[in-house]
């Protein structure tokens, strides 16, 4: 059953929501899968739950040891080595060169990623109430994309990326970065943010160890993003017979943004 005491958060108090953004807002499975799909290396992929694993694990440790790198070059690292893996070109398959070319491409691709359909109305509805703020692992130039792509219609107060900040969520640092910024830029205290992600790995972890009020945008049941350390995990996390809200400590769960833009509304007397 999903935890929804929507009541715990006091929505009329808030003054800040911060956002994962690729997962969250922006279909990050999806644009992978199928950027990836549309290489030469398409073909030699397997079914997209196991190649979204399989990445899922490399990219996270690709991040780890190379926290300045961009994410667009994490991914075409992390497709580049998965592709040594299915051995295409120790088996012939493929030359060097056309497995160089397709992580290029689909490196490059990150921009063109498509928003979750409910995302532009959510965004729009949310600002009315608080200062919004991305805190992203993808990097400027990506994001900018996706700025005059799939969110073009998102209005964002302030953008902190990977990039910018040297290192990639759950680095504590990308969140002290946060908060850090917050204060500065907009005067907004911890107790007056509220962190949204689907990211359980990247986002929860990290805004329980800060004592962030958060919400988990599950949308569909996906555990796409629910890593730990590069292992993959199943509905209640790392073996724990304990539910996510038990592990994660979030306030509310949801299943779209829209979802959580409908419950503040009605806190702040919108009508649908």
């Amino acid at each position: 059953m999903a935890f929804t005491q929507a009541a715990t958060i006091p929505w009329t108090r808030i003054k800040a929501l911060s956002f994962d953004i690729f997962g969250t807002l922006v279909d990050w499975e999806t644009g992978i899968d199928s950027t990836a799909r549309a290489t030469a290396l398409g073909p030699y992929l397997p079914e997209r739950k196991q190649f979204m694993q399989a990445l899922g694990k490399i990219d996270t440790v690709v991040q780890r040891n190379n926290p300045t790198m961009l994410q667009s070059d994490v991914i075409a690292e992390g497709l580049r080595q998965y592709a040594k893996q299915i051995n295409v070109v120790q088996d012939g398959i493929l030359t060097q060169d056309q497995v160089e070319q397709a992580c290029k491409d689909y490196g490059s691709k990150i921009g063109t990623y498509e928003a979750f359909p409910d995302t532009e109305d959510a965004i729009q509805r949310l600002s009315k109430h608080y200062k919004l703020i991305p805190l992203t692992n993808v990097d400027n130039k990506s994001f900018a994309g996706t700025m005059s792509h799939a969110l073009k219609g998102c209005h964002f107060d302030a953008i902190y990326t990977a990039e910018d900040i040297g290192s990639y969520k759950p680095d504590p640092k990308n969140f002290h970065y946060l908060l850090d910024h917050l204060k500065s830029d907009f005067g907004v205290e911890r107790g007056d943010l509220v962190h949204v992600a689907q990211s359980l790995f990247h986002d929860h972890g990290p805004a329980r160890d800060f004592q962030l009020q958060s919400v988990w945008v599950n949308r569909q049941g996906s555990r796409i993003g629910a890593q730990h350390d590069g292992s993959w995990v199943g509905a209640h996390g790392e073996g724990s017979e304990k539910g996510e809200q038990d592990v994660y400590a979030f306030q509310l769960e949801v299943k779209s943004l829209g979802e959580l833009a409908a419950i503040v509304d009605a806190a702040f007397g919108v009508k649908s």
